[in-house]
């Protein structure tokens, strides 16, 4: 299974090519965490129209898809990524801990994104990139 990060739910809307062609290359089913979501709905006006019309398709697409939530053992994973890469010097964000540390507790090695960056210093995923 294949977690996708939220920039490769972003491009999965806005039809990005390079992920469309990952897309259908695929084998491996897909997931999503709640996290997620939630990022893609803070970067949502509710009162623009374009941003509701953005905000229904997520709705649908979690609806279907494979969706993780955020647990206790994911919380603490969260944390460990954290402080780990913060002690190295390599911190990200907090979102991303959480999302990396959702699919790792789901047994979930890979992550989809855009960002590799911000993935690739955790151990134990591995980042696909499109």
């Amino acid at each position: 299974m294949i977690g996708l990060d939220t920039s490769a739910i972003i491009d999965i809307f806005r039809g990005d090519e390079k992920i469309k062609q990952f897309l259908e290359n695929n084998k491996e089913p897909l997931a999503a965490t709640i996290m997620s979501y939630l990022e893609l709905f803070f970067g949502l006006d509710p009162k623009n129209p374009k941003h509701k019309e953005e905000g229904s398709y997520y709705g649908e697409l979690f609806k279907t898809a494979y969706n993780l939530g955020l647990t206790k053992d994911a919380c603490e994973e969260a944390s460990k990524i954290f402080w780990s890469l913060k002690r190295e010097g390599k911190s990200i964000e907090q979102f991303d801990c959480v999302i990396a540390a959702i699919f790792i507790t789901n047994g979930i090695n890979k992550i989809l994104t855009r960002n590799s960056r911000h993935f690739d210093k955790i151990k134990g995923l591995e980042v696909l990139s499109y």
